[in-house]
């Protein structure tokens, strides 16, 4: 009996954990043997398997030309088998052209052309980076993408920001040469450059000023749980000083407060952004307060005494704050791209993810990051799982971004990897011929080796970072 009333709670689980982890893979396991599947029946290549996942078969069905199109129990990758290869991991079979009819024979990968056989591996992570490309385009025409102008609206005391001054109302214009348009620009170059001096081009005023800022790591908790450590500068965005909504019943409800109101002054002390109102409330509780309001046009003055409310800091320390009830404006824009700018902006969004791996890894190779940040299967069915529960569009996202993770990887010049089999295609024709059978044999052990030692040190990280949770 308790089995079945576990029923829902199993399902549930499925539905929220292991179907989005699914979907997610399968599509960009999907396109990527696809890439390979297309070139080499381009160039004549007989394929006997298109697998999606390894091991036992689910299911699976023959196409017109003979390959068999197969869904297997281990959904962690996929393969395209050739009609000479030995294995899944297209190991040349030295035996196979003796056992092939004529019309298979015909259809051999290792026999072709170096540079057929080059473009069939290479097809794989490049139809991954196609698909980032196009879904990426896809979510900035249809969706648009979301601006918030890259202005400072608060800088936290004794922060990175403030240490290299950085001051409220500045307007970031580029950092290190790269032009940013909006505020979540800025926080995706600094949250990738901990401990680098990143040059700062802002706008104060009628000046423009060049200001080093150096940013640093800081764990944060993220709106699901996840403890996550990121580069950060310690400043906010701007929002102007706008009352969005009032609460029902609220000390700015009773006061007389509405949605629309400008601040322009509180108790004569000038009023530049929301975050500086909250501020002034925040250490105002109980204390009556004379607010300069612009409404319609109109100037007005309205008094209001911020409530008083005890909360509790992460150390446990109890604070007394004061509350208005009041909600601050949307501040993002949502732009839609034409399809052209779109995909030049799939394309841009592409090569900084690739840029900024590399730049990740470059780093951890010689001890400026920590490993712990890789993450494995589990934390790829997390992720899936979580992107799901916010809806279809962050869904889709992470399969861009996945994809473009998967295509980089496979292109490392690793044995067992798309990357290694382009490494040996290199060395065959430096040397004229190819590489022999047996130093291709320690190769794909030395490839799978790795490939599973990395597998295991990811999936040993994930088991960390949930035992910590």
């Amino acid at each position: 009996m308790d089995f079945i009333s576990q029923i829902p709670h199993y399902f549930s689980l499925l539905f929220t954990n292991v179907l989005p982890f699914l979907f997610v893979l399968t599509v960009v396991v999907f396109f990527h043997e696809l890439g390979h599947f297309l070139v080499a029946r381009w160039y004549g290549v007989k394929v006997t398997d298109f697998s999606i996942g390894f091991g036992r078969e689910i299911y699976g069905f023959y196409d017109k030309y003979g390959t068999r199109w197969r869904f297997a129990w281990l959904p962690l990758g996929g393969y395209v088998k050739f009609v000479d290869d030995e294995n899944a991991a297209s190991v040349p079979n030295a035996k196979a052209p003796e056992t092939l009819d004529e019309e298979d024979a015909d259809g051999l990968f290792h026999g072709k052309p170096l540079a057929h056989r080059a473009a069939v591996v290479a097809a794989g992570p490049i139809a991954n980076f196609i698909l980032a490309i196009v879904i990426f385009a896809g979510i900035y025409t249809l969706a648009g993408e979301t601006i918030m102008e890259p202005r400072i609206g608060g800088v936290q005391a004794g922060s990175v920001a403030d240490r290299a001054g950085l001051r409220e109302l500045d307007l970031v214009k580029s950092i290190d040469g790269s032009p940013v348009e909006s505020f979540g620009d800025m926080q995706r170059i600094v949250s990738v450059n901990a401990d680098t001096k990143l040059s700062f081009v802002v706008q104060r005023g009628e000046k423009q000023l060049v200001l080093p800022v150096t940013p640093r790591k800081k764990e944060i908790t993220d709106s699901f749980g996840n403890r996550i450590k990121i580069a950060m500068l310690g400043v906010e965005p701007y929002i102007a000083p706008e009352i969005g909504a009032v609460v029902p019943g609220s000390v700015a409800d009773r006061a007389g407060f509405r949605e629309g109101d400008v601040i322009l002054r509180i108790d004569e002390k000038p009023v530049n952004s929301f975050n500086a109102m909250q501020k002034i409330i925040s250490a105002s509780a109980g204390r009556k307060l004379t607010f300069l309001v612009l409404r319609d046009g109109a100037k007005m003055v309205i008094p209001a005494t911020p409530s008083v409310k005890v909360i509790k800091s992460r150390s446990g320390r109890k604070k007394t704050i004061g509350l208005l009830g009041v909600h601050s404006p949307r501040n993002m824009k949502t732009r839609k791209l034409n399809p052209v700018a779109a995909l030049w902006k799939g394309t841009r969004e592409t090569g900084f993810i690739v840029q900024q791996t590399l730049s990740y890894l470059g780093k951890m190779i010689v001890g400026r990051e920590s490993a712990d940040q890789l993450g494995g299967p589990i934390r790829i069915a997390q992720i899936s799982s979580q992107a799901a529960s916010v809806g279809i569009m962050p869904l889709i996202n992470l399969i861009a971004v996945l994809s473009v993770s998967i295509g980089l990887i496979n292109l490392f010049p690793v044995p067992m990897l798309d990357g290694g089999h382009l490494l040996f295609y290199f060395f065959e024709a430096v040397k004229g011929k190819p590489l022999s059978e047996k130093t291709r044999e320690y190769g794909f052990r030395i490839g799978l080796a790795l490939v599973l030692m990395l597998m295991i040190f990811a999936t040993m990280n994930d088991l960390i970072r949930i035992s910590v949770l």
